[in-house]
């Protein structure tokens, strides 16, 4: 695995699994595992995004994503899924 430091999310790529362990949001520590399917799911639905908006942890802990912090997002989900196709 390859550790992944975004401004957003950190975490580890997994190239075997196609897959991020995502350990941190922001200043939040966590413990989930995204498929390529759900980056590329994340990635669209911030794409449409025009202002700020919301995201959850684990389906349980909700967090308000300005409009800065979800081009940041954008930017963390591109690098992490550039990264998982070339490992």
């Amino acid at each position: 695995m390859q550790n992944f430091s975004g401004m957003i999310f950190s975490g580890e790529l997994d190239q075997l699994q196609d897959s991020f362990y995502l350990t941190q949001v922001k200043n939040l520590h966590t413990a989930s595992i995204l498929l390529e399917k759900k980056l590329t799911e994340l990635n669209h639905y911030l794409s449409n995004q025009e202002e700020s908006c919301m995201i959850t942890i684990n389906d349980q802990i909700p967090i308000l994503l300005q409009e800065q912090e979800v081009t940041e997002l954008l930017a963390d989900l591109t690098k992490i899924m550039e990264a998982l196709k070339t490992i």
